[in-house]
């Protein structure tokens, strides 16, 4: 089938809403000065890759970005780096500063595929770009916390322990998505199955983003760091430093082989099939 040399391009929406911002957070101010510390996190990493694209802070307690037809891969890096910046001391300490005590802190992460009806030079401008791509992402939020609430019976997953309770949306009429779920169900698989303890987790994200560090030295920063009592050995004992290598080793096992490589790209190539699949509709 030929395609249509004047179709509109496929569009991939970001929403993060920030979980609980009106009882979690000190105030207002507070909520806005830590959603702007994330916004200059997020820009930093991606600025390479983003192009004209920027995250953008929205409503007070949400990030949104618009990436351009051909970044589809960066959907998947975004959520990985959302997932790895959330276990790192520096966040996590920033937080703390602004929130309630005793609360903790929790995202949504909402993904519209589809068109911009707006000119690209208003991605950025968060009050103006719109189009199916940014109503799906912002359908999505609405979506996935009833989903996380309990109060949408559907097969969508839930997730638990991932901090970025994620949703894919290609489309306004729900639960005719396949496509689009069966991805959502790879990123439940990865990080609420096979990362499915704490240490797991905290690995994962020091390890971002393919990072060269012993085990040793990894031990010993999720003592220090991160507080866990487990990694906390004497490292000047040579035994004790051979029994916390290889726990760090079992402990990082699942996150190294094979198959979270081949779950990862079939993540970035499903998003390609989706997209196909929208083209073909336009």
């Amino acid at each position: 089938m030929l395609r249509n040399p004047n179709r509109k391009p496929i569009y991939f929406t970001i929403i993060i809403d920030l979980k609980g911002s009106r009882t979690n957070f000190v105030d207002q101010e507070a909520t806005n000065s830590f959603i702007s510390y994330f916004v200059r996190k997020l820009n930093a990493e991606f600025i390479m890759d983003i192009g004209e694209s920027t995250f953008q802070q929205k409503d007070g307690d949400s990030i949104m970005i618009v990436l351009q037809e051909g970044m589809e891969a960066l959907v998947y890096r975004i959520y990985q780096f959302c997932n790895s910046l959330y276990y790192r001391s520096e966040f996590q300490e920033v937080a703390v500063t602004k929130m309630i005590p005793g609360k903790h802190i929790a995202f949504y992460f909402s993904i519209g595929i589809g068109t911009v009806d707006t000119n690209i030079n208003q991605l950025n401008n968060v009050d103006v770009v719109n189009g199916s791509s940014i109503s799906r992402a912002t359908e999505g939020i609405m979506l996935v916390k009833r989903i996380v609430a309990n109060q949408v019976p559907t097969p969508q997953f839930s997730f638990k322990k991932s901090p970025f309770k994620l949703l894919i949306n290609t489309t306004s009429e729900l639960n005719t998505q396949p496509s689009a779920d069966a991805i959502t169900g790879l990123f439940y698989l990865l990080y609420e199955k096979i990362l499915n303890t704490k240490s797991k987790r905290f690995g994962y994200a020091l390890l971002y983003p393919e990072r060269q560090i012993s085990n040793i030295d990894l031990a010993h920063e999720l003592a220090e760091k991160y507080k866990m009592s487990s990694f906390n050995v004497d490292y000047s004992d040579p035994i004790q430093r051979s029994q916390v290598s290889s726990k760090v080793s079992v402990m990082l096992a699942p996150v190294k082989k094979e198959p979270v490589l081949l779950i990862q790209n079939a993540i970035v190539n499903g998003l390609l099939n989706i997209k196909e699949e929208l083209v073909q509709q336009l």
